[in-house]
């Protein structure tokens, strides 16, 4: 079987490559200005103008609170169902773990370590495999990623912890659910490279190293690597023109003067 996470994305933009647009701005100046400008109607939209209809992630990741906004450069791991014991002791496991890998790494701080190199506003991207029944982040660890940087998760199963991670500043995370358990359990098996998320309109969207994520009340969405900038500054146009067409409707414009002028709304 060919492991599609691996293969490389093709897309036809329906704009030139040459003509796609790029700006001289760091990572947390793209996040600024998609969290004022955007939402998910005008980022879906403004990809859709570029022929890109298949980066809608599914209608299982859902906020830890209405009103959360996650914007910021995907940083994809690829997680793994472990069979631990549970009549072992957690020091017993802990032992366990601790011998598996002595030789190398524990892989969660390889993750950690490559959130720290990397520049601010990267968002945690967890692929599970499918596995629902743990916690698969808690707060101590969103503790870490953000002193280092991270600006959310995206985790396509659980989290816990979620009453001190409400409390941190901006710290968005998107889930299947919470759990309380952290034990069950799972492993990281790979850190920063293509991984392959629940879709809502195809049933896999491949999430690539670089790519930006963006989600919010509406839902999540992928933004290619190739287009943000573009994305960013289609986003910006679209919400410019929308702010002159809402002044215009507040100050109550006549319906047949609204779709003379604007069109279907």
């Amino acid at each position: 079987m060919i492991d599609v996470s691996m293969e490389k994305r093709v897309h036809r933009y329906t704009i030139p490559e040459e003509k796609i647009r790029h700006l001289d701005i760091d990572d947390m100046e793209r996040i600024k200005r998609l969290k004022k400008a955007g939402y998910g109607g005008n980022v879906s939209d403004s990809l859709w103008q570029l022929g890109v209809c298949d980066t809608v992630l599914s209608q299982r990741f859902k906020a830890l609170r209405q009103g959360m906004q996650l914007v910021g450069r995907a940083l994809p791991i690829k997680l793994h169902t472990v069979v631990i014991d549970n009549s072992l002791t957690p020091e017993m496991n802990r032992e366990y773990m601790d011998k598996k890998f002595a030789q190398e790494e524990h892989p969660q701080k390889r993750m950690m370590r490559c959130v720290a190199e990397s520049k601010p506003g990267s968002v945690l991207c967890f692929d599970c495999g499918g596995d629902i029944q743990p916690a698969h982040f808690g707060e101590m660890s969103c503790q870490l990623a953000y002193s280092h940087g991270c600006r959310g998760m995206l985790i396509a199963g659980n989290c816990r912890d979620t009453q001190y991670v409400l409390k941190m500043p901006d710290f968005p995370i998107f889930s299947f659910g919470t759990a309380p358990n952290a034990f069950g359990g799972w492993i990281v098996t790979d850190v920063n490279v293509p991984i392959l998320l629940p879709g809502h309109l195809t049933h896999y969207v491949q999430v690539f190293p670089g790519d930006f994520i963006f989600a919010d009340n509406d839902g999540a969405q992928v933004i290619p690597k190739e287009i943000i900038d573009e994305v960013l500054l289609m986003v910006e146009e679209i919400s410019a023109k929308e702010n002159k067409q809402r002044k215009a409707l507040a100050d109550g414009m006549p319906i047949d003067q609204v779709y003379r002028e604007f069109g279907v709304l």
